[in-house]
């Protein structure tokens, strides 16, 4: 970690900086005798990110900035937050902590965080960094083997953990390929703390998830502005139960939460039939969750059809967890009444995928209007919205 890069002098270039394009300014000589171009680069790489990604470093002074592998793993500040306010207590400990974002997010809900990362410069900036936004978090340079070792005494009131996948093939993604194996790991974890937090990957299924990990107490399925981000297992040591709370939540959206207990949904009934006066998109968190069923029997809503996850009403349902399309009309006559339209365009379960639709009808993205291509229990339907 140079530290000729948290002067006063550099950090003032910095912010002047800030808008330039980062693959010249790594081409340009740099005006600092101790600071590289590729640092220069590195450092305008992390400040344009944390803008967006995390904003109370971009807005903190002197924050040193990792390579942009870093920067691209690492957790956003907004979904790290969530994290927090899930657990609370005396110490958390961070397995595989990388650049910090979830561990400094858990230093406001704990009196002491742990930080434990092998690459030793990235454990020296995330010492740094934290000096200034969380002095109540330290970092161990290290395995967390190596780290159990040396403490082997400590116990936590949380254990946090994000695996990393060992197998970059293209298998489909499986616990067994996680480092660490969080299923062999699990007994040693238990005997440190009662209370785990495991992240994976959104490419995991529910139902087998609960096949395999036991003691699974909570799951949270955690988007961003409608994009999942987080598949998060919370275990608890002395949880027996098969029918864990799964929350749904859609970050920056304002929308509300959606909860349940997994066998809701089994014993859920939804209800069928054709388009009414409005259509409800379930939020991306939601559909994760496989709560089909659930959704038709909570907000009493008609299902268009088992394959079709949208539904419908005949009075507007205000407080639906997703998007919600009030249908202009109904197109019979496709050829001549959206061909060369500008539109926003939704397809589900219809017999033709989205880029034959937009291709066939030569539709121009955007505009006021979306036009849904999908499938009630009595046919196939072309729906011209616009959104509330």
């Amino acid at each position: 970690m140079n530290s000729a890069i948290l002067t006063p002098e550099f950090q003032d270039y910095l912010k002047k900086i800030e808008h330039e394009d980062i693959k010249s300014i790594g081409l340009k000589k740099s005006p600092f005798s101790t600071i590289s171009p590729a640092e220069i680069a590195q450092q305008l790489k992390g400040l344009q990110v944390a803008k967006h990604k995390f904003p109370t470093l971009y807005s903190s002074e002197n924050i040193f900035f990792p390579p942009s592998i870093n920067l691209e793993q690492a957790s956003s500040e907004a979904t790290a937050n969530y994290k927090a306010t899930l657990v609370n207590g005396k110490n958390l400990v961070d397995l595989t902590a990388g650049f910090g974002i979830d561990t400094m997010a858990f230093s406001k809900s704990f009196d002491k965080v742990y930080h434990i990362e092998q690459n030793e410069e990235l454990s020296e900036i995330v010492k740094h960094n934290a000096s200034i936004l969380a002095p109540n978090l330290e970092t161990f340079t290290g395995t967390f083997q190596a780290f159990f070792d040396e403490n082997p005494t400590l116990k936590f009131d949380v254990i946090y953990l994000d695996p990393a996948r060992r197998n970059s093939g293209g298998r489909k993604f499986i616990l067994e390929d996680l480092e660490p194996n969080i299923l062999e790991w699990l007994p040693i974890f238990f005997e440190k703390s009662d209370k785990l937090i495991i992240k994976l990957s959104p490419l995991l299924d529910i139902t087998s998830t609960l096949q395999q990990v036991k003691n699974i107490s909570e799951i949270h399925i955690v988007a961003l502005k409608n994009e999942v981000k987080d598949f998060l297992l919370i275990l608890d040591k002395n949880s027996t139960s098969k029918n864990p709370l799964i929350k749904a939540v859609n970050l920056e959206n304002n929308q509300p939460e959606f909860e349940f207990l997994y066998e809701d949904e089994q014993y859920a009934n939804a209800k069928f039939g054709d388009v009414s006066n409005y259509i409800y998109e379930p939020n991306v968190a939601i559909l994760k969750t496989g709560a089909f069923k659930l959704l038709s029997e909570k907000f009493n809503l008609i299902k268009l059809h088992p394959n079709t996850q949208l539904y419908t009403s005949d009075k507007i349902i205000e407080n639906f967890p997703g998007k919600i399309y009030r249908i202009e009309s109904h197109i019979n006559n496709p050829k001549k009444e959206i061909l060369k339209i500008k539109a926003n365009v939704l397809v589900k379960n219809y017999n033709q995928p989205i880029d034959i639709v937009k291709k066939k009808f030569k539709i121009v993205d955007g505009g006021d209007i979306t036009l849904i291509f999908t499938q009630s229990i009595d046919g196939f339907h072309i729906l011209k919205t616009s959104r509330i």
